[in-house]
């Protein structure tokens, strides 16, 4: 090996070394003050914790309270297993995304591997994806995506073993369909690998991947159907678009950018010189290039529903790797300098922004919230995880899927309103912001709870403790009603026992007028 490539390589080595270091670090401030446990990571620990307790995918309204969610199962149903298993409910949330994690970088260099690159570049280039804030995210917030992306890129690195061979299709079909049970826009990489076959004259393959796959997608959906008893459709009909429109449509790839250069902007040059890279090197009918192509076009669907966020860059940094790792296969030197280069930098941004916090992520004290909010009746959480850590079953699941479905269902959210305006929470604890904070009507009303609910919270509750960032409201003495008997905490001294109502069909909320509505989950009295 000349000296000038050899350098290189110690180069990129160390570089990756350095990374995983600096990673490691990281992960370890981010677990230990559960600055990553996120409402959207809430939203996906309590789904598990519901699971546990026999209920799949919650209704949209019903005994416990308010259910609705874009999230498939698998990611939560393997933490509900670990759960079930004695696991505690942060740890076993941080096992499930680490262990994703690892398995997403042994996925990338094994496809680099069968794409021809030698052992230490792929394994390199696999931890150049460390680089990148959604995927740093994806270590320390647990949430779907890099399962989903682990059991995607494997499933691709199935299929190029399986054309150069002849082999069954069949394990690439298990992992795209499992990949699509944890993610339901993880298509790409089936996507990409049809089309890849059918180009390199495997036609009957191409079509054989693409039936047994929907087969498998056929199972989930059937499987997902029976354990919900039918709720899952009527949840996925209500949320699964986000409320988006075609001009919200229109606007994705310009949201897309955006949120790239505000949160993972090493992923701007490397989109870039992977572009460059598939068309300058005509790598067009490649699998890379193919899947380059295939996951922007999704990714820059995923931008045109409200409620996206970084999370969803994560496939797009693989897939960039990817074609660049293969493209440094025809100019090694330049390839590496490149992979090098891109390594520092991640590195350098990673070791700047270590403890950066934000309204979303910032470290949190959740015993202490717990000590201070529990044992005077049911905790309203915007954080979800709370009232689970607490022992009880959160009221809300999704505090943004409650101001989405009241654009739907006039009225939807009214009973929330009227348990708040009776002080029926014991506590009610915001984790972005307390409500007197600039911009913050704005906020609750268009993200989370929806309108009013600032206006019955600073009416009815006040402002008793702020722990971190986390703001505890417990009820006002001097208009607090009275209670029932069927109201009163029970000897846990964290669970009230409301009266129990049946599961509401959609269509009753919507034809009830609002102040029926707000009866609708109201206790005896």
């Amino acid at each position: 090996m000349p000296r000038a490539g050899a350098a290189m390589r110690i180069l990129l080595s160390v570089a990756a070394a350095g990374l995983i270091v600096l990673t490691i670090v990281r992960t370890a401030i981010w677990w230990k003050t559960g600055a990553g446990i996120s409402f959207a990571s809430g939203v996906m620990i309590t789904m598990a914790a519901d699971l546990t307790k026999a209920t799949f995918y919650r209704p949209l309204f019903g005994p416990a309270g308010y259910g609705g969610t874009r999230y498939f199962p698998l990611y939560f149903s393997l933490q509900a297993l670990l759960m079930k298993l004695g696991m505690p409910v942060l740890a076993s949330a941080y096992l499930l995304s680490a262990g994703a994690i690892v398995l997403l970088l042994w996925g990338t260099s094994r496809l680099l591997r069968e794409l021809g690159a030698e052992r230490w570049l792929a394994a390199c280039a696999a931890v150049v994806l460390l680089a990148s804030s959604s995927v740093q995210m994806a270590l320390t917030t647990p949430q779907a995506d890099g399962l989903a992306a682990a059991l995607n890129i494997w499933g691709l690195a199935m299929i190029a073993r399986s054309a150069h061979n002849r082999r069954s299709t069949f394990p690439s079909a298990l992992l795209f369909t499992l990949a699509w049970s944890a993610k339901v826009t993880t298509v790409f990489g089936l996507v990409a690998a049809f089309v890849w076959l059918a180009l390199a004259n495997h036609k009957r393959m191409a079509w054989r991947l693409a039936l047994q796959t929907g087969c498998g997608y056929a199972m989930v959906a059937a499987v997902m159907m029976l354990a919900s008893r039918g709720r899952v459709l009527e949840i996925f009909r209500a949320c699964a678009s986000g409320g988006t429109n075609l001009q919200f449509l229109i606007a994705g790839p310009v949201r897309m950018e955006s949120m790239a250069l505000y949160t993972d902007p090493i992923l701007l040059p490397v989109t870039a010189l992977a572009l460059l890279g598939l068309f300058s090197w005509n790598r067009l009918r490649s699998l890379p290039g193919l899947l380059l192509i295939a996951t922007l076009a999704v990714t820059i669907f995923i931008f045109g529903t409200p409620g996206t966020a970084q999370n969803h860059l994560l496939d797009l940094q693989v897939a960039a790797v990817v074609l660049l790792a293969r493209a440094a296969l025809l100019r090694k030197q330049l390839g590496m300098g490149v992979l090098a280069l891109l390594t520092l930098a991640g590195g350098f941004m990673l070791a700047r922004h270590m403890r950066t916090w934000s309204r979303w992520y910032h470290p949190h004290q959740f015993q202490q919230v717990i000590a201070a909010a529990a044992g005077r009746g049911p905790i309203l959480a915007e954080n979800p995880i709370i009232p689970v850590l607490a022992g009880q079953q959160p009221y809300v699941l999704d505090p943004w899927m409650v101001q989405l479905l009241r654009t739907h269902f006039p009225g939807f959210q009214q009973p929330l309103l009227e348990r708040l305006r009776r002080q029926e929470f014991g506590a009610v604890v915001l984790t972005t912001g307390a409500i007197s904070e600039n911009g913050a009507q704005e906020w609750f009303d268009n993200n989370s709870f929806g309108p009013g609910f600032v206006e019955a919270l600073q009416q009815h509750y006040t402002l008793s403790q702020v722990i971190a960032r986390d703001y505890i409201y417990l009820p006002k003495p001097s208009n607090r009603l009275a209670k029932s008997p069927s109201q009163q905490v029970d000897n846990a001294g964290c669970r009230a026992t409301p009266r129990v109502v049946p599961e509401l069909p959609l269509r009753n909320i919507q034809n009830r007028s609002a102040k029926q509505n707000a009866l609708i989950a109201s206790p005896a009295v």
